[in-house]
């Protein structure tokens, strides 16, 4: 039997069904396959986004000066395949590579190739990563920029397997189903949202979300909508912020933090999800409701971004440095009922294409030609 183990210090709570399902497909074929994972600090814990895996194993992790050692090194290097997480910090990795040229087992990088947020792409951070990018056996990649990029540094692109990063949008689909016009209705009132389009912003609230620029696009879209709405959802180091600025705006409504049917809800009533500053996995979570994307090309965002087909599936604003600019490309959108009927039915199909069930088949299929190289 073949032997795969994945390694990353945090076991994240949103990884849990990936791995549970990669496991059963690769377990069918004959594969073994085992996560090691470390329990993390008690800022990290504070989060409450990590999970045990039953099955899988956690190991010591020691950190210092910024760099994390999981304890794993010797028992990783008798696996056939060892997938690790490319981060510059994780020193196990470095092992794990001079190991595999000893032993003969192999090693696979997880990631995104490269910092989308870096404000130093050719800093000696990036530099590093990049010249460790090409070491090892095998990669997978978030989405295909990722695939772009790490062939771009000279890597075989037939030994890379784009697997299009995703959560498990199960759950959040019965929620869709589950909300009801009555409730809606029940929330604009509870809320004081008038009757007329929302636009959504949901997740968290810090500086490369840009809610500044958010609501100066937002007075905009209200001037020329005169019945818009907005509603905003999460929590973050700018929520203050946020909830100084719709002090004076009773038309945009700043909800902290909503979880479950709630959040879904509020969701559910909006027309348009308002983004134009850092995008990643929260395209899935507006496409799953419907949501048109609305954004622009922020130079910082996630690789996730690959899924936005401008003009088809939402809005991409060329200009990301241009309130107005996005201001009247959401107004236009709201004014164009039919345009937006139909980006919300291509949202609904992008999100049913990126699901944890074809990224763990995708993933796995990358599994059997790594191991079979």
């Amino acid at each position: 039997m073949k032997r795969v183990c994945f390694i990353y210090p945090p076991s994240y709570h949103y990884r849990r069904p990936f791995h549970e399902r990669l496991r059963e497909i690769l377990r069918e074929a004959g594969v073994d396959y085992v996560v090691y994972y470390s329990h993390l600090g008690k800022r990290d814990r504070f989060k409450n986004d990590t999970v045990d895996i039953e099955w899988g194993r956690c190991v010591p992790l020691t950190r210092f000066s910024g760099q994390e050692y999981q304890h794993v090194l010797l028992e990783a290097s008798g696996y056939d395949l060892a997938i690790v997480q490319q981060e510059n910090k994780l020193l196990v990795n470095y092992g794990l590579l001079a190991l595999s040229r000893l032993r003969g087992n192999k090693v696979a990088y997880f990631g995104h190739g490269r910092n989308f947020q870096s404000r130093n792409p050719d800093g000696a951070g990036e530099r590093f990563k990049q010249f460790w990018a090409t070491k090892a056996d095998w990669w997978f990649a978030y989405t295909d920029e990722t695939r772009r990029h790490v062939e771009s540094l000279g890597y075989p692109s037939e030994r890379i397997t784009v697997f299009n990063n995703a959560v498990d949008t199960t759950e959040l689909r019965q929620q869709v189903a589950a909300a009801d016009e009555g409730r809606l209705e029940a929330l604009r009132r509870q809320f004081g949202i008038g009757p007329g389009p929302i636009g959504v912003f949901i997740g968290s609230i810090y500086p490369d979300k840009r809610m500044g620029f958010l609501v100066e696009a937002a007075d905009l879209i209200r001037s020329r909508v005169p019945d818009f709405e907005f509603v905003v959802i999460g929590g973050g180091s700018d929520l203050p912020l946020t909830e100084e600025l719709a002090r004076t705006r009773p038309w945009m409504h700043v909800m902290g933090p909503r979880f479950g049917q709630e959040k879904v809800d509020l969701m559910c009533m909006g027309h348009v999800f308002l983004m134009p500053g850092l995008m990643g996995l929260a395209i899935l979570d507006a496409g799953v409701t419907g949501l048109p994307i609305a954004t622009t090309a922020f130079p910082w965002h996630s690789p996730e971004i690959a899924y936005l087909e401008p003009g088809v599936n939402g809005l991409l604003v060329a200009d990301w440095q241009n309130s107005q600019a996005y201001g009247d490309a959401v107004a236009d959108l709201l004014l164009d009922p039919a345009r937006r009927s139909a980006m919300a039915d291509e949202a609904r199909a992008m999100a049913d294409r990126y699901s944890i069930e074809q990224m763990a088949q995708r993933f796995a299929a990358g599994v059997f030609k790594a191991l079979g190289t």
